[in-house]
């Protein structure tokens, strides 16, 4: 299973403030968002995630037509029926596979993907970052023990001064 992850962020690292609101981020990064949930077929989310971006007005992770699989340990949530439930990354992988799918699309939060990189789950990473600055908020990764080496395989200016990179995860295989 081939997965990336998509995030959006500032320059900083950011990805929402405190309150978990998303505000600062421009229409060109939903449109990314759409683009990739449609090639990869299917997305990743955390509890927190889906909970705020169901509260949106304008905007829906319903309106994909995609496998949409939402990672919490507790089974008790309430969510539409439309998305899977997983008890971890794995299950969520395996959930992914069994629905006929080669890749996913991990949109986040900086919990879920924290232990997704860091159970070395990542094959790629897209970032986008919108051009703002915030001193305090919630990270693309959340502040744990852990490292990836990253090779950057391009790089794009989207029209909203968004500067678009991606990046292949550098496995090193262990010598004998």
């Amino acid at each position: 299973m081939h997965v990336t992850l998509f995030m959006v962020q500032t320059i900083n690292g950011i990805i929402a403030r405190d309150d978990y609101e998303e505000d600062f981020i421009s229409e060109d990064n939903w449109t990314t968002l759409k683009k990739l949930v449609e090639e990869a077929g299917g997305f990743i989310i955390g509890r927190k995630t889906y909970e705020i971006v169901k509260k949106w007005k304008d905007l829906s992770f319903d309106n994909f037509k995609a496998i949409k699989i939402i990672v919490s340990k507790n089974k008790n949530i309430k969510y539409n029926k439309q998305y899977i439930l997983a008890g971890s990354p794995e299950e969520a992988l395996r959930v992914a596979k069994a629905s006929g799918l080669s890749k996913i699309l991990l949109i986040g939060g900086s919990t879920l993907n924290t232990s997704f990189i860091k159970k070395k789950l990542v094959d790629k990473i897209i970032i986008n970052i919108e051009p703002y600055v915030l001193g305090k908020g919630i990270r693309i990764f959340s502040e744990e023990n852990f490292e990836s080496k990253l090779k950057l395989l391009m790089m794009k200016k989207l029209k909203s001064g968004i500067i678009q990179l991606h990046y292949k995860i550098i496995r090193h295989n262990a010598c004998v």
